[in-house]
């Protein structure tokens, strides 16, 4: 056998190298199913290339048709991998399974049948000449009828390939966008040279430069592996997602017509897809029609909790109205999402029934120990008016602050009971300090409030906390407190409430359990109790005064609890 060598050769060699190193580097990531297919393309390129560059080197015709049967295989697995290719990474691989994939392979099996029997009936070659080319002889295939039915037959599959991988240029990220023309990059740049083969088109008629186009291909797919992850971030298929979420999904046009609906919806609402696609949403469930009336948040959103009948039984579901754009999401209109809460409604509902429980058996003891202890005080009563023995009326006065102890004790209880009963609310501080001042005897002392339009979102007994502060100076503030101050300034991102007298203020080493329960010189509750209620919205409270000073409370509202209506301070 006589060997020819040409620079083109060259070219070929590295090509098949580079798709040899691609199979490898496929094998190690074998884990990913797009993997798979992939190393079946590249393998078999790598076979089609070294295949056809032996072809190049050889002069004679039994060995270059030897050769030509050996890598034609190869040849026709190319598209039907980069079908594979495109299949697994658009998310269909499930139509590819042990059963389905050789259906695949009948066609080529039956091409290749006809390419190795061409001596008998020279249908898929008609015959074959020589041709010298810069001094080396190429042998070239006179093309028959079934070659060209068998060039159409692998067009229409890469033409399917393509039609897939194009979905995914709209309405994707950037990175599965950058993939996806990668791919079509790769697939495109071989069919191009192999149909300028074909079609014996200029400027080289006589050379099959599609394996020297995988060299590109190569390229492109390695950019594709390091730059854009393509083993390791491959797009989901959304038809999948939506089909085996376990919230109902159920979409719906500018109009509130559906028009897509998934399993889980179906469940819920009775309907198939196929009757309940273009009807209005609120005949599949009329509830809906409360949503509308609902305010949207910032995102155009709007929330909703709905009871319904599903799998014979009631169940609770956290109804999400979204708004889709076009932009975002390649239509216009709303998404329903419905998700199943019921064992979580079901725990608040007994939980609820608990509270109401404790709180009838509470109120019932707190009424029966008030009336027990006024009895003892009218005894208590009684007692003083006939005893004369300074001893008796010493015991008296011990058991009377006994008695005042243990009614601030049951009172407390029944302002804790309300603790955390209520959701927070927006409040104005200036509205509040007002409501909290009425209840209280200020005398000389003058209360100045500061605090503007500032609203704070807190528990709706926050108007407690500003009495116990309030109450607090006034007991404890001395004969000298004549200013009460409430303002505010911001700290960073926060803002800071500032309550301030001018009278003896705390002790330093009261200061640390200053918020302890039960700590001071009554019942130490007021101030545990305002800490509890602040606490309810992540808002701190510290004392950061000077003993001989005044006292002064810092309320610390972190950022999202505290607004401004109007100009800011």
């Amino acid at each position: 056998m006589i060997i020819q060598f040409t620079p083109l050769i060259v070219l070929m060699l590295i090509s098949g190298t580079v798709s040899a190193v691609l199979t490898i580097i496929g094998w190690r990531n074998r884990a990913n199913p797009i993997s798979r297919p992939f190393i079946l393309l590249m393998a078999a390129e790598t076979v089609w290339i070294y295949g056809y560059a032996l072809e190049m080197m050889s002069t004679q015709l039994s060995t270059v048709l030897f050769l030509n049967n050996i890598e034609y295989p190869a040849l026709l697995t190319v598209p039907v991998a980069w079908l594979f290719v495109v299949m697994c990474y658009t998310g269909r691989e499930q139509y590819l399974t042990r059963r389905t994939v050789p259906l695949f392979f009948i066609v080529p099996a039956l091409i290749y049948l006809i390419v190795v029997t061409n001596q008998y009936h020279y249908l898929y070659y008609s015959g074959f000449h020589v041709e010298t080319v810069n001094g080396s002889v190429i042998w070239i295939y006179d093309h028959g009828p079934l070659f060209l039915l068998t060039i159409a037959y692998c067009y229409a599959i890469a033409l399917i390939a393509l039609t897939l991988a194009g979905g995914k240029l709209f309405g994707t990220n950037a990175l599965y966008r950058n993939q996806t023309i990668l791919l079509f990059s790769a697939a495109t740049i071989p069919a191009l040279c192999n149909m300028l083969y074909v079609f014996r088109v200029a400027p080289f008629p006589d050379y099959d430069l599609t394996p020297i186009a995988f060299l590109i291909t190569g390229i492109v797919l390695a950019v594709g592996i390091l730059r854009y992850q393509l083993f390791s971030a491959v797009p989901v298929a959304y038809s999948r997602v939506f089909a085996t979420m376990r919230d109902g999904v159920i979409v719906v046009d500018r109009k509130n017509s559906v028009i897509d609906i998934n399993p889980a919806a179906e469940r819920i609402t009775g309907y198939t897809s196929h009757a309940a696609v273009g009807r209005n949403i609120t005949e599949l469930i009329p509830l809906l029609k409360a949503v509308t009336d609902l305010p949207a948040g910032e995102d155009g959103e709007r929330r909703i909790e709905l009871h319904l009948p599903y799998d014979s039984t009631p169940h609770y579901f956290d109804v999400l109205l979204t708004p889709m754009n076009e932009r975002g999401t390649g239509s216009s209109g709303y998404l329903y999402l419905f998700r199943d809460v019921t064992e979580r409604k079901q725990a608040e509902l007994a939980l609820s029934r608990a509270n109401r429980n404790i709180s009838l058996l509470t109120s019932i003891t707190r009424h029966d120990l008030n009336n027990k202890l006024m009895a003892v005080r009218s005894y208590i009563d009684l007692i003083r008016e006939i005893s004369t023995d300074p001893t008796q009326l010493e015991y008296l006065d011990q058991e009377e602050h006994a008695v005042h102890a243990m009614r601030e004790q049951i009172e407390f209880t029944r302002e804790y009971q309300q603790l955390g009963a209520e959701s927070p609310v927006w409040q104005e501080v200036n509205a509040v300090i007002r409501r909290a001042q009425t209840h209280l005897d200020l005398q000389t002392v003058n209360l100045e409030n500061t605090t503007g339009t500032l609203e704070v979102f807190a528990d709706p007994m926050l108007e407690k906390v500003f009495y116990n502060l309030f109450d607090n100076a006034l007991k404890y503030g001395g004969d000298q407190m004549t200013a009460l101050q409430v303002s505010f300034y911001r700290g960073g991102n926060e803002i800071v409430l500032v309550v301030e007298d001018n009278g003896t203020g705390i002790p330093d080493k009261d200061r640390n359990r200053l918020f302890e329960r039960g700590f001071g010189r009554n019942t130490g509750l007021g101030l545990f109790l305002s800490r509890e209620i602040l606490a309810i919205t992540n808002i701190a409270i510290e004392e950061n005064g000077s003993a001989g000073r005044g006292a002064r409370f810092e309320i610390r509202v972190p950022p999202g609890k505290y607004r401004l209506r109007g100009n800011e301070k």
